[in-house]
């Protein structure tokens, strides 16, 4: 029956029902099926204030949030702050941009399909939603280099919330709801002793768990694929909502938060990320660009470049670093769209090899051993070196620790820095993780949903790059920014050019101390968050 066949009791009865009720607003009206944890959880958000969904992967997460969203947006009645009524203002973040453009085509879908709902909507985009009631939300990027403090949030709500670092989820997005005493909602699965973690075991937070069998809509033979495919240790935490303690970060997130100093808590200046640009499409090489480069070459620029190969499950990645300044910074990352033919490749890495002229390229030689024969023949001249130093390198369990390992100590001592706006790439670092097995050998993976290949070809573009010894930087400075006004004023900030290579040298030992670190990182997190 239409609502406007329906008695007027009967029409008021239906409208208090959708608007005191998201379980009932979803499932009739938005004619979406929940499953009972689903249910559950809805209904805790009415009475909690902090609720978090521990949901195995494929379950309908990101469908739920976007629905509840909606349904907060329609019927939402804001808080009371400071004898004030303050309409609602959802806040929603994610670790990177794409995360919330996937979540908010959800959002738009669901609203385009009802002519009711989108009649309430003023203005709709992937930053902002707000609705004729003046409730709006909200959708802000929490990547470790974004800008996003300041705003006031009636409701809160993270996804993917174990990947946002302590920093950004403790001073940028808590902060959002001091004045209103907002709900929070997050979404995630634990895989490291982070804020997340924390949260989970707080006596304060209601957590709902949806392991895979708990979910009537999900296939038992594909969740019986993915074990088969997966380490065990990302099945269990993706299917099953475990925590699990063996599985730790390559890259803890930490590396990617600003430097503060350990006696005042004050920031120091040093920070792995930046404000700087860099290239990202092969149209962005013009004439003008090269002759930039070739200026920078002439006053003693160098650069090394890294290609990870892919093809119809994996993108093939270029990336391209400047290595005579600290903080190597990156200059180009091109990720090539799915089932590059790999002639088309080879011709397209050879622009930007003539272009930066790398004195190193190594190149992913685990499955592809014709490509280097396809860069040869383009003038790009990868070396096969019989000791798999440099060139075409097949990747190794133990050639994967030392590249690890030496990036690693170059974020450790800020010799390294991502730009800000490379979310996808820091997103790699954060969520690359390993699994001890066979006498302390390490096997590395990364969340079934996600991607590594610009990750893989930093690491193998920096594989044989030198640590800076404290003789050679005998005071560091960040030269590319200041962050907040909390950052002393410095004078005399320089570039550290490494015209005398001769100064270089690897750090003694750096392959042991890796190694001891993978081992005690546990002991070492676990100490941070007493």
């Amino acid at each position: 029956m239409a609502l406007d066949d329906m008695p007027v009791e009967e029409q008021e009865k239906l409208i208090r029902k959708l608007a005191e009720d998201p379980v009932y607003f979803i499932e009739v009206f938005l004619d979406r099926q929940l499953s009972p944890k689903q249910k559950i959880f809805l209904e805790e958000t009415k009475t909690k204030n902090h609720v978090v969904a521990i949901w195995s992967r494929q379950t309908g997460k990101s469908t739920v949030i976007a629905s509840y969203i909606i349904w907060r947006l329609l019927y939402g009645t804001g808080k009371l702050v400071h004898n004030e009524q303050v309409p609602e203002k959802i806040a929603i973040c994610a670790p990177i941009k794409d995360q919330l453009d996937n979540l908010y085509i959800k959002m738009r879908s669901l609203i385009d399909k009802s002519e009711f709902i989108s009649s309430y909507v003023v203005k709709m985009n992937s930053e902002q939603i707000i609705m004729k009631n003046n409730n709006q939300a909200k959708l802000m990027s929490a990547s470790p280099g974004s800008h996003i403090r300041g705003y006031t949030a009636t409701c809160i709500v993270i996804d993917e919330t174990q990947d946002v670092t302590d920093d950004k989820y403790n001073a940028d997005i808590l902060p959002f709801g001091a004045t209103t005493n907002a709900l929070i909602i997050e979404a995630g699965t634990p895989k490291t002793k982070n804020h997340f973690f924390t949260t989970i075991n707080s006596k304060n937070t209601t957590v709902i768990r949806q392991k895979w069998f708990e979910c009537p809509f999900l296939s038992k033979e594909y969740v019986m694929t993915q074990k088969d495919n997966s380490p065990d240790a990302l099945w269990r935490q993706e299917y099953l909502c475990e925590f699990i303690e063996e599985g730790v970060l390559a890259f803890p997130s930490w590396l990617f938060e600003p430097e503060k100093d350990k006696k005042t808590e004050k920031l120091t200046g040093r920070w792995n990320l930046g404000d700087y640009k860099y290239i990202t499409k092969v149209e962005e090489l013009t004439q003008k660009i090269v002759e930039k480069i070739a200026e920078n070459i002439n006053d003693g620029a160098r650069f090394v470049a890294g290609v990870d190969l892919g093809k119809s499950q994996d993108n093939s990645v270029l990336v391209i670093y400047r290595t005579d300044i600290r903080p190597i910074r990156l200059e180009a990352e091109l990720v090539f769209p799915l089932d590059t033919p790999y002639l088309k490749l080879a011709k397209q890495i050879s622009m930007f090899y003539a272009a930066f002229q790398p004195y190193e390229i190594n190149v992913d030689y685990t499955n592809e051993k014709m490509f280097i024969e396809e860069l040869q023949a383009n003038d790009v001249p990868v070396i096969v070196d019989p000791k798999k130093k440099r060139g075409a390198i097949a990747f190794t369990n133990a050639n994967k620790d030392e590249m690890i390992g030496n990036t690693r100590m170059l974020l450790e001592r800020y010799q390294f820095q991502l730009p800000k706006t490379a979310e996808k790439l820091i997103s790699q670092f954060l969520n690359q993780q390993f699994e001890i097995f066979n006498e302390n050998k390490r096997k590395y993976y990364h969340p079934s949903n996600e991607h590594d290949d610009s990750l893989w070809a930093t690491l193998l573009a920096l594989k044989n790059i030198s640590i800076m010894s404290v003789d050679d930087v005998t005071t560091f400075v960040n030269p590319w920014e200041k962050h907040d006004d909390e950052i002393r004023p410095m004078e005399d900030s320089v570039n550290v050019k490494l015209h005398d290579h001769s100064k270089l040298r690897r750090t003694k030992g750096y392959a042991n101390s890796w190694t001891k670190r993978l081992d005690v990182e546990r002991t070492m997190t676990r100490h941070r968050l007493r």
